[in-house]
């Protein structure tokens, strides 16, 4: 990075992974079979041999690596102009962790100044960039990853890691790039594969506000009358900050933002719309992660042969074959990688209790069921557990149409998304990935009815 007047000028270095992987050769046919890396607890199943992913395409400090630069220019304003593509080769002199970036940003010191003073610019970026996106109603939704550690082949410790500085450092240096090269495509009309995240529905927005409302989370915004696309994007922004709102006063920080997501619709790859709604952006694809993904090779394969320096892409037809292929790979990855996740934290689960059956935790609502209610509990919340009705005492439980209530029919008691209670273990099954909880007072807590104020569709 670097500053020119008042721009700074930002160079995003993505390994050249398409000078390694010959299009139609016997590694890129298993890349795109695969579509993309498998990522479960302890372990990568790589999309890429590990002669390419974990060494010449991996970064590697005092060591040239062939890459593929984007070159912007970035404005006060967080404007992205002068996008200047090309083939390069980089050599870095170190490696950097998040943690350390992060404590740097907290007042610490890298011991290189030089190096540190890029860093700050780098994060100036970063804030010009996140601010424009906001301003142009770019979505933000609070979430974080579950990181597992191990110990003897038993999962020892979860954290939450949520999006911290540095993550946001990085992250908001991809998108300009993924975007810098969507633009370029698209202007100069040649073929590739774009990410494409459709605005949500009309009725999807609608009942994400009736659940707020019967949730008693104050909104700013109304979806009332007919909503067009772009209505329904602007009004899912709104319930995001909201929400946001909500929960730094009332709490529910696992189970509200939530409620967002399940508003919105599916991602997916597509050679003919590069719009991205959740990003608020005309043109998006994935560039910054060829290693990982088969789309984002597909991506800089396209790149460079219109600029001349590449060998010939693929034709529209087989980008439109690799959209698919990839989106359904990437969904069976999705799933495989949730699932695992869920078996990772039932095994944690059960060694939590092995040696007190009585040992009281805190949860939080995340979603209801027909039969009872989703939860994350233990330390920090990072369990999930499922908590049937029947064991609830006191009362018949039903859930409401909403999906985000249940609901003691007798005594008007609720138990809904983003509460707090304290459970206890019943039972785990580990390789199902399932842990039945109870409440450790035998109750629900009362809460009167939360007001609904009018929005509610038929």
């Amino acid at each position: 990075m670097e500053r020119d007047g008042d721009d700074i000028l930002l160079w995003v270095h993505i390994a050249d992974v398409s000078a390694f992987v010959d299009l139609g050769g016997p590694v890129d046919r298993e890349a795109a079979r695969r579509g993309n890396s498998l990522y479960v607890p302890g372990q990568v199943d790589p999309m890429l041999p590990p002669r390419l992913s974990n060494d010449l395409c991996s970064l590697r400090p005092l060591e040239d690596r062939r890459a593929v630069t984007c070159e912007m220019r970035i404005a006060p304003d967080g404007t992205t102009g002068g996008a200047r593509f090309m083939r390069s080769t980089i050599h870095s002199r170190r490696r950097l962790t998040y943690p350390e970036v992060d404590r740097l940003f907290d007042g610490g010191s890298l011991g290189d100044p030089e190096l540190e003073a890029d860093i700050r610019l780098g994060r100036e970026v970063a804030e010009r960039l996140r601010a424009r996106r906001i301003a142009n109603q770019g979505l933000e939704v609070e979430s974080g990853e579950a990181v597992f550690s191990f110990a003897d082949d038993r999962v020892s410790g979860i954290v939450i890691e949520g999006q911290t500085p540095a993550h946001r450092l990085i992250e908001d240096c991809m998108i300009a790039a993924n975007e810098a090269v969507a633009r370029y495509m698209v202007e100069r009309g040649r073929p590739t594969v774009f990410r494409h995240h459709p605005d949500p529905a009309e009725r999807s927005i609608v009942l994400l506000y009736d659940r707020m409302d019967a949730l008693g989370i104050a909104t700013t915004s109304s979806p009332d009358g007919p909503l067009t696309p772009s209505e329904c994007a602007e009004l899912a922004v709104g319930a995001a900050r909201d929400i946001h709102r909500h929960v730094e006063r009332h709490g529910g920080r696992r189970g509200l933002p939530v409620l967002v997501l399940q508003a919105l619709r599916q991602a997916f790859y597509s050679t003919s719309d590069p719009s991205h709604s959740g990003l608020a952006s005309p043109a998006y694809l994935h560039f910054t992660s060829p290693i990982r993904r088969y789309p984002d090779l597909l991506a800089h394969r396209a790149l460079l042969a219109s600029l001349g320096i590449g060998p010939a892409s693929e034709d529209s037809g087989d980008l439109a074959v690799a959209a698919d292929h990839s989106s359904i790979t990437e969904r069976q990855a999705v799933d495989v990688e949730r699932r695992a996740d869920r078996i990772c934290r039932a095994f944690y689960a059960e060694d939590l209790v092995a040696g007190d059956r009585e040992a009281v935790f805190p949860a939080e609502v995340t979603g209801i069921g027909q039969s009872g209610a989703f939860l994350a509990f233990g330390p920090d919340l990072v369990l999930d557990g499922y908590l049937p009705a029947r064991a609830i005492e006191g009362d018949w439980w039903t859930s409401d149409p909403l999906g985000v209530v249940l609901e003691g029919e007798e005594s008007g008691r609720r138990l809904a998304v983003g509460d707090p209670l304290e459970v206890r273990v019943v039972d785990v099954e580990p390789l199902r990935g399932r842990v039945q909880l109870e409440p450790a007072s035998g109750a629900a807590p009362r809460r009167q009815r939360a007001p609904v104020r009018g929005r509610r569709r038929g």
